[in-house]
């Protein structure tokens, strides 16, 4: 039952039901209602405790009987990481990661690449910007980031292949969120994309987050989360 979930999320987050609530702009009295008679909860409201608690819009879908998959003991984001390997399910639910999503990791973990398992293959990391870098240096490039979808890219070795291609002021305009990091922890701008990859025109538009982060394995990297405003179809 979905009023289970979302007591089994809560539980997880370690809050009470009205404290998820208050921080989610959800009346707790219709709520607690919903869930005590069984009535229907609106997605509205799933969608905002998810994004409160943490977790992916798939860990309330009632067909996936999560209680009984995970470990005792495992915390929400090992429950993140169980059932976003499921990614028809979160399509399904609707789950879609925003910029605010985003930051609020980034401030919740102190600037640490960790627990990051539900946004991985839509963030890409990058080697941190020296001053004699004529392009940036891929780590990393999330499989589903808007990076390799809307530059139809193949893996790091493509991007130098299309990406290199770019005229020299397309590169330096990417360039400089990254180079704003020297000052900044983060910074959040809204760039447009004008160029032609693999014969076809791309033009958009896009919010991007740049985060300086540290790598318990590689040390310091620059992240990249990005999410398409606009694109014009040609």
């Amino acid at each position: 039952m979905l009023g289970q979930r979302i007591k089994e999320a809560c539980k997880l987050s370690g809050m009470k039901l009205k404290q998820a609530c208050d921080r989610s702009g959800i009346s707790y009295g219709t709520l607690y209602n919903q869930i005590k008679n069984e009535r229907e909860i609106p997605f509205s409201s799933i969608s905002k405790l998810a994004a409160t608690l943490g977790l992916p819009l798939s860990f309330f879908e009632e067909s996936r009987p999560i209680a009984q998959e995970i470990q005792p003991g495992a915390d929400r984001w090992q429950i993140a990481e169980h059932v976003n390997v499921d990614r028809a399910a979160c399509s399904r639910a609707g789950f879609s990661v925003t910029t605010d999503h985003v930051l609020d990791w980034y401030q919740k973990e102190g600037a640490q690449l960790k627990n990051w398992e539900w946004l991985g293959d839509q963030i890409d990391l990058y080697k941190p910007l020296e001053a004699t870098d004529s392009i940036m240096h891929p780590l990393q490039i999330g499989k589903r980031s808007t990076t390799a979808e809307r530059l139809m890219l193949g893996g790091n070795r493509d991007f130098y292949h299309v990406v290199g291609s770019f005229d020299k002021r397309v590169i330096d305009r990417a360039m400089q969120s990254h180079k704003a990091l020297q000052d900044v922890p983060y910074i959040v701008t809204d760039e447009e994309l004008d160029v032609t990859v693999k014969g076809q025109k791309v033009l958009g538009g896009y919010r991007k987050v740049s985060m300086r982060l540290t790598d318990p394995d590689r040390g310091p990297v620059t992240a990249i989360f990005s999410k398409l405003t606009w694109l014009h179809a040609t």
